[in-house]
């Protein structure tokens, strides 16, 4: 679905269609304006429960949980805007397997 992983100029780069079934991966003109909810919902959840069990659980200052956390959102945050798009993709499109097989 994307072209080079480690692309760091344009990470979310991608393929006009996929190479099995021909479907374009771009249906419409801002067809991933989904995909950022279903970003901030992932990045939501894996950002505040690990937060919130190092502050209340382990009792660390809230200047270090947020250090830790932006560090966190930072390293992922490429690969979490990946992974949404396939999941949007995947949730939008319906596969057809005629269209492979042809």
């Amino acid at each position: 679905m994307f072209k080079d992983p480690f692309n760091f100029k344009d990470p979310l780069a991608m393929f006009d269609r996929c190479e099995n079934c021909q479907q374009r991966f771009e249906p419409e003109p801002g067809f991933y304006f989904g995909a950022m909810f279903v970003s901030y919902i992932i990045s939501g959840f894996t950002i505040l429960i690990p937060g919130l069990i190092l502050v209340f659980y382990f009792k660390w200052s809230l200047e270090a949980t947020m250090a830790l956390i932006l560090f966190f959102a930072v390293i992922t945050f490429f690969k979490l805007m990946r992974f949404s798009r396939s999941v949007w993709i995947h949730l939008i499109v319906k596969y057809d397997p005629k269209r492979s097989q042809t």
